[in-house]
C-alpha cells in the first residue's frame, strides 16, 4: 500500500474514532475494518492508547503541555503526516507511562483479559454511529436476528419496566469467537450485556472508567459493562435475573 493510501486511511480512522464521519461513510469504513486485518490492528492500537489516557487521572497528565508539544510536532511535520502522528503518539504514550510509573504492571490473567476485551467491544460500540447492529426494542425481533448469525441465540429480556430500555443487539468478537451483545439504555448511559457460553473466568471491577458486573446463570456467563455506578449495574443484574424467571 502506498504512503498516500496509508495517510488517507489514517485520516479516515481518526475521523471514525472521533465520530466525525457521516453515517454512510462510517458504515463503509466499518465494512473495511471487518475485512482488513491491518487496518483493524491500527484501530485497536488507537483504542488502546485512548484507554490508557482515560485510565490515568487527568491531574496526573500535563494535558496543556502535551497539547503544545503535539501542536509543535504537527507544525514541523506538515509535509509528512505519518511522521507527526508517530511523534504525537510517542509523546502521549510516554506521558501516560510516566504518570503511571508507580503502578505495578503485570500480564493480565485470563479473567482480566476477557474483561478487557469486553470493555474494548463496549467502547467500540460507543464510538460507532450507533452501538448496535440491529435496532429494536422487541426481543422477539432481536432473538431470531442473533439465531441467524450465531450458533445459538442469547437470552433477550425486556427490562423496560425496571428502567433499562432495550435498544438492540450486535455481534462482537472475543478473541476469534463471535459473541452476542444485547444493548440497553438507562438514563443517558449505554449498557452492553455480553453472553458467553459456559463457565468463563471474567474479572469484575472497573477498566478505563467503565464498571463491569459479571454473573453465571444456567449454561451462560454474562458480562455487563457501562459507565454507571456499580450499584446501578447490580440493580441491572438483579432485574435481568428476575426477568429470566418471569
Amino acid at each position: 500500500m502506498s504512503e498516500s493510501s496509508l495517510d488517507h486511511d489514517d485520516g479516515l480512522l481518526q475521523a471514525y474514532v472521533d465520530g466525525e464521519l457521516d453515517p454512510a461513510s462510517a458504515a463503509a469504513f466499518e465494512q473495511r475494518l471487518a475485512a482488513d486485518s491491518g487496518l483493524r490492528a491500527r484501530y485497536e492500537s488507537l483504542l488502546s492508547l485512548r484507554r490508557l489516557l482515560h485510565a490515568v487521572p487527568r491531574d496526573e497528565v500535563p494535558v496543556d503541555r502535551l497539547r503544545s508539544r503535539i501542536d509543535a510536532a504537527v507544525e514541523r511535520k506538515t509535509g509528512d503526516r505519518r511522521s507527526w502522528r508517530a511523534i504525537a503518539a510517542a509523546v502521549l504514550v510516554g506521558a501516560v507511562l510516566g504518570a503511571a510509573a508507580t503502578a505495578a504492571f503485570v500480564r493480565p490473567n485470563s479473567g482480566q483479559e476477557t474483561s478487557s476485551l469486553v470493555v474494548t467491544n463496549h467502547i467500540r460500540g460507543l464510538l460507532a454511529p450507533q452501538p448496535f447492529d440491529i435496532a429494536s426494542s422487541d426481543r422477539h425481533e432481536i432473538k431470531p436476528w442473533f439465531t441467524s448469525r450465531l450458533p445459538e441465540s442469547p437470552q433477550i429480556v425486556d427490562l423496560g419496566g425496571d428502567g433499562f430500555s432495550l435498544l438492540g443487539g450486535r455481534v462482537d468478537v472475543l478473541g476469534e469467537q463471535p459473541v452476542a451483545t444485547v444493548v440497553y439504555r438507562h438514563g443517558g448511559h449505554t449498557i452492553s450485556l455480553t453472553t458467553l457460553r459456559g463457565p468463563r473466568a471474567v474479572s469484575g471491577g472497573s477498566i478505563a472508567g467503565y464498571n463491569i458486573r459479571t454473573w453465571r446463570e444456567g449454561e451462560f456467563t454474562y458480562v455487563a459493562v457501562a459507565d454507571l455506578p456499580d450499584a446501578d449495574l447490580e440493580r441491572f443484574k438483579q432485574a435481568f435475573l428476575a426477568g429470566l424467571s418471569r
